[in-house]
Formats: structure tokens, sequence, C-alpha cells
């Protein structure tokens, strides 16, 4: 790759990346004025469960990416690029993950923590599988 084709590459991870936050930010803006308008008595008890739909969605799109564009070259190696490493990279967050499992540990719902791990690590392959088998 030459210079020119690295940095536009950067540019559109920059973009894409850019577009999966403000899709997650969104989605838990969503759920957070949904809490308030049922009135939930633990409005942050939805959190975890918001983070978990993003990762989600973006494990299941990364595989239909992967299986349409994972193996191409020019300019659809760039829109892979941008869709896989920057869309979905922006959309999932590991580290929000950590930070409510961290939550439900501090409020004592430690079987609930440690199954949302296991939910999050285990749903997320499998969602990542059938993004793959649904676009092939």
């Amino acid at each position: 790759m030459s210079a020119g084709t690295y940095l536009l590459a950067a540019l559109l991870v920059g973009v894409g990346g850019a577009l999966g936050s403000a899709a997650r930010w969104g989605l838990r803006e969503l759920g957070t004025h949904l809490e308030e308008r049922r009135e939930l008595h633990d409005p942050a008890a939805l959190r975890p469960w918001l983070t978990l739909c993003a990762n989600l969605a973006a494990c299941f799109l990364l595989g239909m990416i992967v299986a349409r564009l994972g193996s191409t070259t020019g300019g659809a190696a760039l829109a892979y690029t941008m869709l896989s490493v920057g869309f979905c990279g922006g959309l999932s967050t590991l580290s929000t993950a950590a930070m409510d499992v961290v939550d439900l540990f501090r409020r004592g719902t430690y079987a609930l923590a440690v199954a949302y791990v296991m939910l999050t690590a285990g749903t997320g392959m499998g969602a990542l599988w059938l993004g793959l088998v649904i676009a092939a």
C-alpha cells in the first residue's frame, strides 16, 4: 500500500469509528430515555443490557462484513477496513462491558456479573457466526 492509501484507510477508520461510536451512544441514550419514561425503580439495571445489545449488533455486522468483503482488494478493501475496524470497532465496547461487570459486582449481583461476562462472550461469538452464515 502506498502512503496515500494508508492515510485514506486511517481517515476511513476514523469516520467509521465515529459513526459506530455515535450509534452506540444513541442506543444508550434511547435506553436511558425509555428507563426514565417507564419510571423504573433502578434505571441503572438496564445499562449493561444496552451495552450487550451494541456488542451483539457489532459482532453480527462484523460477521456479515467479513463474509462479504473480507477477501476483497482495492476500494472494497478500504470499505472493509472502514466498516470492520471503524464502524464495528466503534459500535462495540469492551471497556463499557467491563465497567458494567464492575457495577454489577458493586451492587452485589455476583452471579449476574459472571453470567453477563459469559453471555457477552458466548453470544458475541454466536452473533459473529450467524452474520457469517447469513451473508455467505
